[in-house]
């Protein structure tokens, strides 16, 4: 079967041609903002011709041929992220309270993560990639926006669910899928594209699902999401799914200008670019009947707290700092995640090594700029590229914050007079 015949289960062939034209056309480029880095008013001054999408917090849209923002040092350093309108809708519509604890399915590169936990700090979210180097990707942006509630992970959970039974009061799944909502976004997806993959992969988008409801708690919340436009990847898994479980029900979406359900599904969402200005999505929210208990994050007392005299300084508020081999993390919820591969634990806070602390990258994106040393232009532009800077300073020798437009950048290691420079070398530029 064809793109345009399978399109033909629920949409009309109206619909079906103006979604052909708006695939050709170009895209639109979007960010979220993170107020933890930058406020607006700072951001306006810096780039005055972007636009904020009033539909959604903190979201800009701007023109890649005047802003490149992917190689500016906001993005590299965590203060935007850059992602789609229509990816960012998913975690807005999932509510997310205190002390709720959020399993991100299938979260790499991060987006959605980072939308979730800048959504609500006091909640703790656990992100999984079932690819260990996709969830490296995912953990070095969840790094460079300096989260503080991400737990991340590497797992399969269609192997091990039942560890988690009613674990969850929110579960984001968004699922591995064809990828048609991206074909003008990514050309080659849309050369990949075939019949037989939608259908295989409508078949693990299910059982994705099953595991899913198993891990969520009674009264908790599933946001299911593709970046598809099959009917067999989006309304298909989300009907057979109800029909299987009769605890469960759709919750409607405050509709925005531009949505789009099929007559099968009303509460699911379609993002379509000929109807809203953005690239393609699709997304409902799922609700499990129950009573919702509440979490008590309580103290794990086999974890013993460890005291790094070279932390106090800055007066970090973490209910946990361990020492695991020779990283430090600081966090404040202990997930139990047994033998699963976790590649980090809130915040890396460095290394330690026979006696030897080395404050990491995390951590300087993690702290407020308002202690650090703040460089100027043409040091900031040596530092990047990881060069040395002399600067004479009344200061102790020792490690410190570097910053730029009160932005931290990383750690320099201050000798007398000299800035050892400790950027990431893979970030040098």
């Amino acid at each position: 079967m064809d793109f345009i015949t399978h399109l033909e289960k629920y949409l009309s062939k109206e619909d079906i041609q103006n979604l052909l034209v708006s695939i050709e056309k170009d895209r639109v480029t979007s960010f979220i903002l993170n107020l933890n880095k930058i406020d607006k008013n700072k951001l306006f001054s810096l780039y005055p011709h972007i636009s904020e999408f009033k539909d959604l917090p903190n979201c800009f849209t701007y023109s890649k041929q005047e802003y490149e923002l992917g190689k500016s040092y906001l993005f590299n350093n965590g203060a935007i992220y850059i992602m789609d309108i229509s990816s960012q809708l998913v975690p807005h519509f999932l509510k997310i309270n205190d002390n709720d604890l959020v399993l991100d399915m299938c979260a790499a590169p991060g987006g959605k993560t980072i939308c979730l936990a800048l959504k609500n700090k006091n909640c703790q979210i656990l992100a999984n990639d079932i690819s260990y180097e996709r969830a490296k990707i995912l953990s070095s942006n969840i790094e460079k926006v300096g989260l503080k509630n991400v737990t991340v992970i590497s797992n399969d959970f269609t192997k091990n669910s039942g560890d988690f039974i009613g674990k969850f009061d929110k579960i984001l799944l968004d699922a591995p899928c064809s990828g048609s909502a991206m074909f003008r976004k990514q050309d080659d997806v849309k050369k990949d594209w075939t019949y037989e993959k939608v259908k295989k992969l409508s078949a693990i988008q299910k059982d994705l699902l099953e595991h899913a409801y198993i891990m969520l708690k009674d009264g908790g919340d599933i946001m299911y999401s593709t970046c598809s436009f099959s009917f067999e990847e989006d309304e298909e898994v989300i009907l057979e799914f109800l029909n299987k479980h009769n605890d469960v029900e759709t919750i409607p979406l405050l509709p925005l200008k531009g949505f789009y359900s099929s007559n099968s599904l009303k509460d699911g969402v379609h993002i379509f670019p000929h109807l809203f200005n953005s690239e393609g999505q699709f997304f409902c929210l799922l609700h499990k009947k129950g009573e919702l208990k509440t979490n008590d994050f309580k103290i794990n007392k086999k974890i013993k707290k460890i005291h790094i005299k070279e932390l106090d300084k800055y007066n970090l508020d973490f209910k946990y700092i361990e020492l695991i081999d020779e990283s430090i993390y600081g966090y404040d919820y202990d997930f139990n995640l047994k033998h699963i591969p976790t590649l980090r634990k809130g915040v890396l806070l460095g290394e330690f090594n026979k006696s030897n602390f080395k404050p990491s990258f995390n951590l300087a994106h993690f702290l407020p700029s308002s202690n650090s040393i703040e460089l100027n232009e043409e040091e900031y532009k040596s530092y990047i590229k990881g060069e040395t800077i002399s600067k004479k300073l009344n200061i102790e020798n020792g490690y410190y914050v570097v910053s730029y437009n009160k932005i931290n950048l990383g750690f320099i290691k201050y000798v007398n007079g000299i800035m050892k420079n400790l950027y990431p070398k893979g970030l040098r530029h």
